[in-house]
């Protein structure tokens, strides 16, 4: 049987990429990248709920993928330029910088965390009785 927690994973990632795809479709300039990492991140969250082992496949390395990227943006953080840093806004008055950095930092942890999940719940183990 399949674990409410991978079933949790499932739904986000099919929320984060719908998210993705409802901004490009409201005029918002979305690149190619962002529109295919998202159509995995939609299609991985449907045939994961549909227990298609493919699904499965398709999240985890969205995760390992969230995981890397967000420990590139962790360590470029510090080294932002001024440049972009006037023009970003400050949220709650933190500084652009750090906000850059815990939004890494929070990828880092989620990306590790859905990882994680799924590691722990593969397909082989959909078929066994809980």
């Amino acid at each position: 049987m399949m674990k409410l927690t991978t079933r949790l994973i499932a739904i986000f990632w099919l929320l984060m990429g719908a998210s993705i795809w409802w901004t490009a479709f409201s005029g918002v300039p979305t690149p190619f990248s962002l529109r295919f990492f998202a159509t995995i991140q939609v299609l991985g969250g449907v045939l994961l709920l549909m227990r298609v082992a493919l699904g499965w496949l398709f999240l985890i390395m969205m995760s390992a993928f969230m995981m890397v990227t967000g420990l590139f943006a962790l360590l470029s953080a510090p080294f932002m330029p001024d440049e972009m840093l006037r023009n970003a806004p400050q949220v709650l008055g933190i500084p652009p910088r750090w906000l850059a950095a815990l939004a890494a930092a929070a990828g880092v942890i989620v990306g590790r965390l859905c990882w994680l999940g799924l590691r722990n719940d593969p397909p082989s183990a959909w078929n066994e009785p809980s």
